[in-house]
């Protein structure tokens, strides 16, 4: 009966858990893409939780870009997925000790991006 008690409990409390499941995704993080030709580009993602709900937008700061918006973004089970239709750009990544190691794909292509997370000033 106590097992019981446990799993029902579990499986009603899940839902409101996935918020903050969400809160680890949540925050600024940038890398570097490593391109042909020995360039390099410098990406940043603005990811949000609100209401559990992901959002985020991409800086590519190297090409002037900034706040652009990403169509979709989601975080389960410990991997994102982000989306920019305009470009034909994906990003998913795994969050392994604090960083999200990852590819970007576009047009065909798919480049190495492994994201650190960005400290506010003052963070230690």
């Amino acid at each position: 009966m106590k097992t019981l008690c446990i799993l029902l409990l579990s499986v009603f409390l899940s839902p409101f858990n996935a918020p903050q499941e969400l809160n680890k995704a949540a925050g600024n993080w940038e890398g570097t893409l490593a391109l042909p030709g020995g360039q390099s580009l410098k990406i940043v993602f603005h990811v949000m939780n609100k209401d559990g709900e992901l959002s985020a937008t991409m800086d590519s700061p190297d090409q002037n870009a900034f706040g652009l918006k990403m169509d979709e973004a989601t975080f389960k089970d410990n991997t994102i997925k982000m989306t920019i239709n305009q470009f034909q750009g994906t990003y998913e990544g795994t969050l392994k000790d604090g960083k999200f190691i990852g590819k970007w794909s576009q047009s065909g292509q798919s480049f190495d991006l492994n994201l650190t997370r960005i400290k506010k000033t003052g963070d230690s």
